[in-house]
């Protein structure tokens, strides 16, 4: 069913990462955003990151969400307009989907994967410490040597 949509007022600060706003009916919405983020202490990066294909991660099938059990619905609608006087949001981000109208088919994905790898030790559990792992082509430097000459502990 086509209705007109009337809003008085939109306030967005952001949209952003495969976001939409839209105002108006619409029958399909399909969201997708990936994001593969890297931070090392030592800036160096092989050839071969990036690939998605590599994590299975992002192979696993989306989970598409099942009502729990059967249910009734009832809708009137109270004619052919959908009103709203005003909308105020901070941001709308990570595939998600700000909409005044209808829409039969909402689809919306996201998938973050965030590598953090440190030479020295960082902020958490003491006893822990994670060291950037060699490869064939070492980088620049001895960082496993460099991370075992670091004193530990706070300086005096």
């Amino acid at each position: 069913m086509a209705r007109l949509s009337i809003v008085g007022n939109v306030y967005i600060n952001d949209v952003s990462s495969s976001s939409t706003v839209h105002i108006g009916d619409h029958v399909s919405t399909t969201l997708r955003s990936r994001a593969l983020a890297v931070q090392r202490e030592v800036p160096y990066f092989y050839g071969n990151e990036g690939n998605f294909d590599v994590y299975p991660f992002y192979r696993r099938p989306f989970p598409v969400p099942q009502p729990p059990e059967p249910f009734t619905m009832s809708v009137d609608n109270w004619g052919s307009v959908i009103r709203v006087g005003g909308i105020r949001i901070i941001a709308v981000s990570s595939s998600s989907l700000l909409q005044v109208g209808s829409n039969c088919d909402s689809r919306s994905e996201t998938r973050i994967k965030h590598f953090r790898q440190f030479v020295t030790d960082k902020p958490g559990p003491k006893e822990k410490t994670t060291f950037v792992k060699l490869g064939e082509d070492p980088g620049v430097g001895d960082f496993a040597a460099e991370a075992e000459a670091k004193p530990s502990g706070p300086p005096g």
